[in-house]
């Protein structure tokens, strides 16, 4: 997290190292990711970089929190529907995808954080993972309780293939050009239709 130092910089400074530090993360996994490279972008001295973070891991922890704080406010009516289990993973994947289309930038962060082998952002892996499928479970019981879906299906394994799925119809679509967004959302509809037929009692 950021010293006071960085917090008590003007906004146009800490706008630099911010956007410095998402190119960088963007563009290298955390494990080859440079604080050099991201001092020699933002226009400042990699000793004043120790004063306003503690190491790489601390910087880097802090962009995460951003992409994440960014995501949850793009997403955040996605969820209010717990009704309609199937409609809300389709609009949740279709909001998804167009942040990623919106904010490529940060959707880069997220997807190199989530695909990131070190051992020292382990915990933060493993609470993200845990947290994105304790809410796909929890509106799988809900739609399992009123009986939308077959009482035998085992919740760790729908949400692996619909995280799976819904990655694949993200991560590999998200440099299609404008003109195909729409085309692109009916079909990630189609996509998650097909495998809600495998679900649905």
């Amino acid at each position: 997290m950021p010293r006071e130092t960085f917090l008590n910089l003007p906004a146009a400074k800490q706008e630099a190292v911010i956007n410095a530090a998402l190119e960088e993360f963007a563009k290298y996994p955390y494990e080859r990711a440079s604080l050099t490279r991201i001092v020699n972008n933002a226009g400042i001295a990699k000793g004043s970089m120790y004063q306003y973070f503690e190491n790489k891991r601390a910087l880097y922890l802090y962009i995460v929190g951003i992409v994440y704080d960014l995501k949850r406010e793009y997403l955040w009516d996605v969820f209010e529907n717990e009704q309609d289990f199937f409609g809300t993973l389709i609009k949740y994947y279709q909001r998804s995808y167009l942040f990623a289309i919106e904010h490529p930038l940060h959707h880069q962060v997220a997807i190199n954080f989530w695909e990131s082998k070190d051992e020292t952002l382990h915990n933060e892996l493993t609470e993200n993972k845990e947290l994105r499928a304790n809410d796909f479970i929890r509106l799988l019981e809900i739609a399992r309780a009123k009986g939308q879906v077959k009482q035998d299906i085992c919740p760790e394994a729908a949400f692996f293939v619909y995280h799976s799925v819904g990655k694949e119809l993200i991560d590999k679509f998200s440099d299609l050009p404008a003109e195909k967004t729409d085309e692109h959302l009916q079909f990630i509809q189609n996509v998650l239709r097909i495998l809600a037929e495998g679900l649905q009692a």
